[in-house]
């Protein structure tokens, strides 16, 4: 997979192949640029994967591990069935105190929790909390800009952390009339994204530079769903959304199965890459970061992909932050590229004409 391995990923995995024993690797988006083969031959432990990110799931099984896509759900997993559990910290505080408290029952009497990142992360204070939860005051120990800690399950404190009920799907309110569903785990999940909201503002124009109105659409990347929902008063008769994380495809398939009248379709998928029919337009809020790195190859593939699923006439508007060349990159694939709208913060750049695919 493309990318700079995460440092503290490595390191995790380095310590835990000197382990035994059974081991459940948590992954999400840090671990875009895991080796997994490597880790499938070296291992000297028994390993269970779980993601909540498509393409890094799919990366897994082909490396032949027991890896299983969802939105961290465990269910499945049999209680204190697991000598060890390995765990990068996420960008969200539900999150990583969500995977703390399912590692307080996961793991056996006496387990490991082997838990990292960096001081930026908050890493120092998952340490105090997860040590608190698991009578261990084991401290990090630094190497480089990382911190790791194993911390042995002695007994489960009083007091799980503060995970919001991360697993539940919540109303969002978007306006007096209409509430979505979202949940932690996606991003920018408890608000409305500035920029899809100027997008949504400007679609109407948009949507009026077709010759024909347009029958079909795609949210390329959609979070909970918000462009898509949206697109819904404009008259398509087709939506199809994918993205790449478990926990935004729940949230879009609740917020469009209400939809009458519209046929629509929630699809797993890296930038699209499972996605086979064609649209008349592609709606994108492409992101720009991987766990806590900038990847500057991702909107590159979500132009890749969106000049492949377009048909011939389709047309393309993309939202991003001004500092973002999307124009640049675009003109490998696209013809004719304007710039729409731009508010300082954001720009909307439409895409037409594609060259030879």
């Amino acid at each position: 997979m493309s990318g700079v391995p995460d440092k503290t990923v490595a390191l995790l995995l380095q310590r835990m192949s000197q382990l035994q024993g059974d081991w459940l690797v948590v992954a999400d988006e840090n671990w875009h640029a895991a080796n997994w083969p490597s880790i499938g031959t070296s291992a000297a432990n028994s390993t269970v994967v779980i993601s909540n990110r498509f393409d890094i799931a799919v990366a897994a099984q082909q490396a032949g591990l027991n890896c299983t896509f969802n939105d961290f759900d465990f269910s499945s997993l049999q209680p204190q069935s697991f000598d060890g559990l390995l765990y990068r910290v996420s960008k969200e505080r539900a999150t990583s105190h969500y995977m703390i408290n399912q590692a307080s029952s996961l793991l056996k009497p006496e387990a490991t929790l082997l838990l990292g990142g960096e001081k930026n992360d908050g890493i120092k204070t998952y340490v105090k909390q997860a040590g608190g939860l698991f009578s261990d005051r084991t401290n990090a120990q630094k190497q480089g800009h990382c911190y790791l800690v194993a911390l042995q399950l002695n007994s489960i404190g009083p007091d799980l952390l503060n995970d919001k009920q991360y697993a539940q799907l919540r109303p969002l309110p978007i306006d007096c009339d209409l509430s979505l569903h979202s949940k932690p785990g996606i991003f920018g999940w408890d608000k409305i994204d500035r920029g899809s909201a100027f997008l949504v503002e400007h679609l109407p124009q948009f949507l009026a530079s077709f010759q024909k109105p347009p029958r079909s659409m795609l949210d390329l990347g959609c979070g909970y769903g918000y462009l898509a929902h949206s697109a819904i008063e404009h008259g398509f008769e087709r939506i199809v959304a994918t993205d790449n994380n478990a926990a935004a495809l729940l949230a879009a398939t609740e917020n469009l199965k209400a939809i009458n009248g519209i046929q629509w379709d929630v699809i797993a998928a890296n930038a699209g890459d499972q996605v086979s029919e064609q649209f008349d337009t592609v709606l994108c809020n492409p992101p720009f970061h991987s766990g806590f790195a900038v990847d500057g190859d991702l909107s590159t593939r979500f132009l890749k992909n969106t000049q492949r699923l377009l048909k011939s006439s389709g047309r393309a508007l993309f939202v991003v932050n001004t500092f973002i060349p999307l124009e640049h990159k675009a003109k490998q694939y696209f013809n004719n590229i304007e710039v729409l709208a731009n508010n300082g913060s954001f720009k909307l750049v439409a895409l037409k004409s594609l060259i030879n695919r």
